[in-house]
């Protein structure tokens, strides 16, 4: 028996993540390459393959946040000798 579990539609373009606030189940996209169950495998997938869509289930996604940075700049730190 499939699952009906909703999932959100994610977009990622120029390594940030938003919800589109499109809901699909999750037998409609459980063999799609951007089909994640887990954040950690969204952010690997996000990272390898860059600008897409995918799908995440709804509790998966970050509590009143509408954006995800998938990569943080860096920041340079400098020592006085």
């Amino acid at each position: 028996m499939l699952s009906k579990q909703p999932l959100n539609e994610i977009r990622v373009y120029e390594d940030i993540a938003e919800r589109t606030g499109v809901q699909v189940e999750r037998n409609a996209v459980r063999r799609s390459e951007g089909y994640c169950r887990s954040m950690t495998e969204f952010m690997r997938k996000a990272r390898a393959s860059g600008d897409g869509t995918f799908y995440l289930p709804l509790n998966l996604w970050p509590a009143d946040t509408d954006r995800v940075a998938l990569k943080k700049t860096w920041v340079v730190m400098s020592s006085l000798l």
